[in-house]
């Protein structure tokens, strides 16, 4: 029996109304009845004191667990069992129960109990211990990212408030931030996590953090209105003065043994014995970066160093380096998670640095995109050292204006320009381009720079590959120059070969060759390949024109290359609307300090930079021309000499048997005529004598006849005998031959003509021709009597008179008729004298034209269709005139 102190009030817990006050829940028990609450329980319990007093033991003691039931604890207590005099129990409030600490004192016939509420304490154990776990748990992951998401959802789930802040320049940028609930009970719209990526200052707790590693933050309210702005201090007071005060601690994380970014906890339950243990969660989450780190950079480079052993063996087996660009670019884009690689090369071989690149290749851009970056300058040539060779990640906004614009419009935030480098020698550049503002690890950086390597020697090597191959069959197609141009001598043949291969090696679609004329006052188109056929035979004037190249290049005997003849002043626009031309490209063909004529190349479907090389082969192929073209010059020289020497001995020969038969022919006409006058004079006095109806009047008539065809003969002995005195006078071949052709349908013997039609083919302007106008009306009306004599029963006589070019200028003439023609074997004697197939001919009359036309240093020939007929060609040359108007240059 305990030892009872006092005396018993006569009401049940009167004495004990001094607890009334306390803070702490008190209750008594007697005999197991609460006979005492006071207000503090009432309130713990939500049970006012009324409905307490009285009530069991058993009816406030609740346990959510399997653990000793606290009545029989209490009764043990309450007996002589030795029990704990304090220990945590349950008890009973509302639906649910209160973690408590239960103080038991016996006082006479009571027990005063005292009850202190402990949740907050096996809250904070609780979540201390998931807080360790947490850490050891995000130290097996592989990305900093998913150790940063790992924490940032475990501290939600322990409902607590965080802060990620990473210095900025002079301030400090909160990153992300999580507000639990019960920080901020009355505002529950400023709960859950965000990512604030927003600016402030330094803080006394963040100063302490950043430079000691941890901190104690007593009131968060306080801390967090120095962090923000002086116009946002008030508001964030406000909202933190309408909870209760927070408490928080600050960590600092450290990666690879320097400070990486700060960690802040804030719960209203923390102490500043728990610095402790949020500052070995901070190491745990150091440590799971510093490996996340590590993995991830291990992880990368295995991945970067497979992309560069794919890359390389790609280069290496691509046949061209399209064939490379997909796939590299495809190892860009997988490595890198970029938005769209461009690949940019310059469009001259030459490779000048500053030069402009023009886009060969895009991978994630649409049409209208790449027409777009087409027009932007993505970059140039890097130049040899400085630090425009390294790799450059550029914020679209600090681009220049073009760049910065088509980026603008396409969305692109970031351009990563990787030069592409052989030795000290730009050869192109790959721009990589993001949606998002993307910042390059060093690492990466490194990696783009080795494929960026790869770029460059695969384009180097095939660069290098396509000249060899190009110098090979540049070398091949000047061998087979070489060889066909030494395969003839023909001067035609000559021409087409070297037009044919001047284009091919540099090309073009269109070639001219034009040689001086004999005067050397013009250049004349002698050979064309490509579109414009038509202009061979054209002329250009070699004046002192600005505006005619080939008239340049052969009086300086220095090749000409345009890039654009619409915009260059010393086009001619008429030649270059009839060429279709854009570019050209103008060499002299000389042999040694001798002109021999110009050689054009033309491209008509761009604008275009003829290269040095380029000029280079042209130049060889031209050299090769030029002497082709002075052997077959000097070879033609040799044949007119050959030619004129023959020719001449044929005169002398001519001449000599002219001057016998001369003397011969005067000797026997100077006989004949005096017994033809004695005849001519008989044959009349005859006449008279007998009478016109004498039956011998057609004897006497065949007499004088036949003297009057001797006569004639006699007449056109002497003429072909006698060596012709031209009187060279200008004249116009059309009335000429309308005199001669009217005395050769008057001319004909045994009365009325046979009905023949005259077709006159005059072309206008016909020029005149400097000729004896006596000798050349006899040829003409020899030519038309044996035309009309051709057709005895009629048919078709045309004459033809135009303008030609046979060697030189000239008029030609052709005189057809539709008879039965020369048969082929007697086709080589027709000129020959004293030939004929006519009955009364005297054979003398195409050998006196034949003469005649030599005379004037003509031509003269005979074509026999197969349809019959007969055409009589002769060409007649002008004499010394102006140059003809040009329509081409």
């Amino acid at each position: 029996m305990n030892r009872r102190v006092g005396t018993v009030p006569e009401e049940p817990g009167a004495g004990y109304r001094l607890f009334d006050d306390m803070p702490l829940g008190v209750f008594v028990l007697r005999d197991g009845l609460l006979v005492y609450a006071n207000a503090a329980l009432s309130r713990l319990v939500g049970v006012p004191r009324e409905q307490l007093v009285g009530q069991p033991v058993t009816a406030l003691l609740w346990d959510p667990g399997p653990q000793e039931d606290p009545a029989d604890r209490m009764a043990r207590r309450l007996g002589t069992t030795p029990v704990a005099g304090t220990y945590e129990a349950w008890i009973r409030a509302g639906s649910g129960g209160v973690r408590v600490e239960l103080t038991v004192h016996s006082h006479a016939r009571d027990w005063v109990v005292q009850a202190r509420e402990v949740t907050s304490r096996v809250r904070r154990r609780t979540v201390l211990r998931r807080l360790a776990e947490l850490g050891s748990a995000v130290r097996t992951l592989h990305s900093e990212d998913a150790v940063r998401e790992e924490v940032f959802r475990g501290l939600e789930s322990l409902e607590l408030g965080f802060a990620w802040l990473t210095p900025r320049g002079v301030g400090v940028e909160l990153s992300v931030a999580g507000l639990s609930p019960r920080l901020v009970p009355h505002a529950p719209s400023l709960g859950g996590r965000v990512r604030a990526e927003a600016p402030g200052g330094w803080a006394p707790a963040l100063v302490r953090t950043w430079r000691d590693g941890d901190a104690w933050v007593e009131d968060l309210g306080a801390e967090a209105s120095r962090f923000v702005s002086e116009a946002r201090m008030d508001s964030v007071l406000a909202v933190f003065r309408r909870a209760e005060t927070q408490h928080a601690v600050g960590v600092r994380i450290d990666v690879e043994n320097a400070p990486l970014a700060m960690l802040v906890l804030a719960a209203d339950w923390l102490s500043e014995e728990d610095v402790a243990a949020v500052r070995l969660f901070g190491h745990q989450v150091s440590s799971a970066l510093d490996a996340a780190r590590t993995i991830q950079r291990l992880s990368v480079r295995a991945t970067a160093l497979t992309a560069l052993g794919r890359l390389a063996s790609q280069a290496a087996s691509a046949p061209h380096p399209r064939a490379f660009f997909g796939s590299g670019t495809e190892e860009i884009s997988g490595l890198l998670g970029c938005d769209a690689v461009c690949l940019l090369l310059p469009a001259d071989s030459r490779h000048e640095t500053g030069e402009s690149l023009e886009l060969v290749y895009a991978r994630g851009l649409s049409e209208d995109a790449v027409a777009r970056v087409r027009r932007a300058r993505l970059g140039s040539l890097p130049r040899p050292g400085g630090l425009v060779d390294a790799v450059q990640v550029l914020d679209a906004e600090a681009c220049p204006a073009p760049t910065r614009d088509a980026l603008r419009a396409l969305a692109f935030q970031t351009l990563v320009s990787v030069p592409l480098r052989v030795r000290s020698r730009g050869v192109g550049t790959l721009s990589v381009l993001f949606h998002a503002r993307r910042r390059l690890t060093a690492l990466e950086v490194e990696t783009l720079q080795a494929m960026g390597t790869h770029f460059a020697a695969a384009i180097e090597s095939h660069r290098l590959l396509d000249e060899v191959r190009g110098r090979a069959e540049d070398l091949a197609l000047m061998h087979e120059v070489g060889k066909a141009l030494a395969a003839t001598l023909e001067l035609d043949r000559l021409l087409a070969t070297g037009v044919t291969s001047l284009a091919r090696i540099v090309d073009v679609p269109d070639a001219y060759v034009l040689l001086p004329d004999e005067q050397g006052a013009r250049l004349a188109i002698r050979a064309a390949t490509g579109g414009h056929p038509e202009l061979v035979g054209r002329h250009l004037p070699l004046d002192l024109s600005p505006n005619s190249l080939a008239g340049e290049v052969f009086r300086t005997r220095q090749p000409l290359r345009v890039e654009d003849a619409r915009v260059d002043v010393r086009m001619n626009d008429e030649l270059r609307r009839a060429t279709d031309g854009v570019a050209y490209m103008v060499l002299p063909l000389a042999v040694h300090a001798q002109m021999v004529g110009v050689a054009v190349m033309v491209e008509t479907r761009r604008p275009r930079r003829f290269t040095p090389p380029e000029l280079e082969r042209a130049d060889a192929i031209a050299n090769q021309l030029s002497l082709a073209l002075e052997g077959a010059r000097l070879v033609e020289d040799l044949k007119k000499r050959n030619a004129e020497l023959k020719r001449t001995q044929e005169q002398l020969v001519h001449r000599e048997r002219l001057a016998a038969l001369g003397e011969l022919s005067a000797v026997v006409a100077h006989e004949v005529r005096n017994p033809l006058g004695a005849i001519f004079n008989s044959v009349a006095t005859i006449r008279r004598i007998i009478g016109p109806e004498s039956p011998a009047t057609p004897l006497v008539d065949i007499v004088g006849e036949e003297a009057d065809r001797l006569n004639r003969i006699v007449a056109d002995l002497l003429t072909f005998a006698r060596p012709p005195s031209l009187h060279l006078y200008p004249a116009v071949l059309t009335q000429l031959l309308e005199e001669a052709v009217g005395g050769a349908l008057s001319n004909v013997d045994g009365g009325q003509p046979p009905p023949i039609l005259v077709e006159w083919l005059m072309e206008e302007d016909l020029p005149s021709v400097t000729v004896d106008e006596r000798l050349m009306r006899q040829a003409f009306l020899n030519l038309a009597l044996n035309a009309v004599q051709a057709m005895p029963h009629g048919g078709t006589l045309r004459v033809v008179a135009r303008k030609a070019w046979v060697e030189r200028a000239g008029v030609q003439v052709e005189i057809c008729d539709t008879g039965p023609g020369i048969p082929q074997e007697l086709r080589m004697r027709v000129f020959e004298p004293f030939f004929t197939t006519k009955a009364q001919g005297t054979g003398l009359g195409l050998a006196v034209v034949k003469r005649i036309i030599d005379s004037h240093q003509g031509q003269l020939s005979l074509e026999i269709p197969e349809k019959g007929g007969t055409i009589a060609r002769l060409f007649l040359q002008l004499g010394p005139t102006p140059p003809l108007a040009l329509t081409g240059g």
